[in-house]
């Protein structure tokens, strides 16, 4: 147990985390796969630019990096695991740098035929800023494994969202239709799926809801409601125009 009485680990821990790095793969080829082929036969909208081929490489490392670390932890090799963590935090800055820099370039592009694109800025900001939060506070609490391990999982949900709302978007949009709700759904599902699973399993392992999770669900909630109400403003716009250097339509 940490020192707040929480049972660190439990013997289905490799399990969930076995399941949540497989279901990420998986996100990841369903949501991505089919762009990734149009590309490849040439048929994409826009030649890759070297941001979005470095994004792609680093968004492959990060999966590989957890699939690693999860693999180290269950075969007790503790000490390469935090030794391989120290490195990841360089990966995890290349994730945040090279996911906003594919997406100004992505956001320059599709403003040229739809000016009201710029108002999706809005989720890559979201998911890249829960992943610059997270991720740093697990490196600063490495050395309490309940606490680093639930914001690696957080931080990790939080990326996963672009490929769940690919797999996932068109099937919510029949369900859901149009409108602010659709918009939160189809964006941030994945990710309100991921958190949801990970808060259960707490509770049917242990008991109780680490607090990681009791602190970060109404955070998350909150800023994702901000973000929608931010999508549909007025002022949105404009305002990410000036910041990407984009031309008023």
């Amino acid at each position: 147990m940490d020192e707040t009485g929480f049972v660190v680990r439990h013997r289905w821990d490799y399990a969930f985390w076995l399941g949540f790095v497989a279901t990420s793969w998986l996100a990841v080829a369903m949501g991505f796969l089919p762009p990734a082929m149009e590309r490849y036969a040439g048929q994409a909208p826009y030649a890759a630019p070297t941001i979005l081929v470095a994004h792609v490489f680093v968004y492959f490392a990060w999966l590989a990096l957890l699939t690693l670390q999860v693999t180290l932890v269950n075969r007790r090799r503790i000490a390469w695991h935090q030794n391989v963590g120290i490195a990841g935090m360089g990966l995890a800055i290349l994730v945040v740098a090279t996911g906003f820099g594919a997406e100004i370039y992505s956001q320059r592009f599709w403003a040229q035929t739809d000016p009201e694109n710029v108002r999706f800025f809005t989720f890559p900001l979201f998911v890249l800023v829960v992943f610059a939060i997270c991720v740093p506070l697990a490196f600063r609490a490495r050395r309490q494994p309940a606490v680093h391990k639930r914001l690696i999982y957080l931080g990790t949900a939080a990326i996963m969202g672009g490929p769940y709302q690919r797999w996932w978007g068109g099937a919510i949009d029949r369900l859901t239709g149009t409108g602010p709700f659709n918009t939160w759904a189809h964006y941030y599902a994945g990710i309100n799926v991921f958190i949801l699973i990970g808060a259960g399993f707490d509770l049917a392992t242990r008991g109780t809801v680490h607090r990681v999770f009791r602190i970060a669900i109404p955070l998350l909630v909150a800023g994702q409601i901000a973000a929608i109400v931010i999508w549909y403003s007025a002022w949105w716009p404009p305002l990410v125009r000036t910041w990407l250097g984009i031309a008023a339509p």
